[in-house]
Parts: C-alpha cells; sequence; structure tokens
C-alpha cells in the first residue's frame, strides 16, 4: 500500500494495531486500516490527518513514526497516540476507563543486575531533549499539548503516569515492582517511543489509552478488549469531534 500525501499542517495519529485503529477511527469515516508500518491520509471536518499503524512494541512505533514525522517535521500540528493500556490499579483506572498521560516511563533502559534495572548505571541519557538529558523517564502535559493541537480531553478522562515495556508484565510481582518505581497508572508497548519522537521533532504530543486489563495479571475476569475497545471509539470521537 502506498504511504499517504499530505498537505497543510496535519494532526499525526498513532495507534499500533488495525483492530484498535478500527475501533477508534473507522466509525468517524477513517479510510481502510493501513498495514502495520504504513499511514493513511484522512481529511475529516475540514481537518487534514496522517493516520499510521506502526505494529506492535517500543522498536515498530518509534521507526514507523519517525518515517511520517521524518516529511512532516515541524509542519505536523501534533502527534496523537491512542490504543489500550493495562492498569495498575482499577481504582484508579478501571477497566473500560479512559487515561491521559502526564509522565512516561521506559523501565527496560540501564545496566541490568539482580536488584533490577539501574536507568542510570550506563553513565549516559538515550537523548537530550530540550537541553535535558532522558534516561527513562519524560514529563508530558496532556492538557496544554491537547489545546495547543486544537483539541480537547474527553469528559471523563483520568490523568495518570504511563510506563512502556517491550514486554508487557505477566507477574503480578513484575506490575508491583513498575507501579511502585514509577507511581504509573498504565502499562503499554508504545507510548514512551511515541513521546519520545514527537519530542524530537518539536511537537506537541497526547497519549490517550483505554483500560484493557489489569497489569500482570492473566484471569479472564481481569480483562476486557472488547469493552476497552469500545471505549477508545467512544473517546475518539469525542477528541476528534
Amino acid at each position: 500500500m502506498a504511504q499517504a500525501q499530505h498537505t497543510g499542517s496535519p494532526l499525526v495519529i498513532v495507534l499500533a494495531t488495525a483492530k484498535e485503529y478500527k475501533a477508534a477511527l473507522s466509525p468517524l469515516g477513517a479510510p481502510a486500516a493501513p498495514e502495520p508500518g504504513r499511514n493513511v491520509f484522512w481529511r475529516r471536518g475540514g481537518r487534514d490527518h496522517v493516520v499510521c499503524v506502526t505494529g506492535v512494541g517500543p522498536v515498530a512505533a518509534a521507526a514507523s513514526l519517525c518515517l511520517v514525522l521524518g516529511r512532516l517535521g515541524a509542519s505536523a500540528s501534533g502527534v496523537v497516540n491512542l490504543g489500550l493500556a493495562g492498569s495498575f490499579d482499577f481504582a484508579a483506572a478501571p477497566l473500560g476507563g479512559i487515561v491521559a498521560a502526564t509522565a512516561e516511563a521506559f523501565p527496560e533502559y540501564g545496566l541490568r543486575a539482580k536488584a533490577g534495572v539501574d536507568t542510570q548505571g550506563l553513565g549516559f541519557p538515550q537523548l537530550t531533549l530540550a537541553g535535558a538529558p532522558v534516561f527513562d523517564h519524560m514529563v508530558l502535559a496532556p492538557d496544554a499539548d491537547a489545546a495547543a493541537m486544537g483539541l480537547r480531553l474527553p469528559d471523563g478522562c483520568a490523568l495518570g503516569a504511563a510506563v512502556t515495556v517491550a514486554g508487557v508484565s505477566g507477574e503480578p510481582d513484575r506490575a508491583a515492582i513498575l507501579s511502585r518505581k514509577y507511581k504509573a497508572a498504565t502499562e503499554s508497548m508504545e507510548g514512551f517511543a511515541v513521546a519520545m519522537a514527537a519530542s524530537l521533532a518539536g511537537v506537541p504530543f497526547l497519549e490517550l489509552r483505554a483500560i484493557s486489563n489489569k497489569v500482570g495479571s492473566r484471569p479472564p475476569e481481569d480483562w476486557d478488549l472488547s469493552g476497552a475497545l469500545a471505549a477508545l471509539g467512544r473517546a475518539a470521537d469525542r477528541l476528534l469531534s
């Protein structure tokens, strides 16, 4: 499939999978979902969008989005990351709830030892952004960045820190470690990478996630994928209206 052509200052929308794309954007009239690593042009309500299905995980997300931002550069009006996430605490982020990320952390980076990962153990950051070193943590401003893109957070949207992992937490012990270290509300596999790419491009960034499961838990009662996808669709409708 050919990459999208674009004009003006489009809003870049990033989703990891075609399933999330179909739930969030197809009901709004978006074109057929592109293959992973590809993007499509979409004009809606007088505004241009470039929508990217990145594939799953931080490497795929960074690579796919950087292809788009490399063409658009600072002409993009901003980047919105939509998708599903796990919740560390259903009291704060219940199944089907929507959370806007106030920070992103990448706990995979650093010097790994039996005691865990020392994120500054290598002695140098991943990148320096706006004059500040980035090791494993980025502070985000969802309200301000949404406003800068001409968007408004959906009613009832919670705010919370997010963790991005290369492999999802499959055990409660791992979930507890991440929750305690980063005071996180959600876990996903793309947010940090997408936030870093947007920061490198110098454009606003917003991450919205619908809660599909409890982090580190496998029993079916702690999962509701269909409900989360429906919630993601409602949130996208409100965000982009």
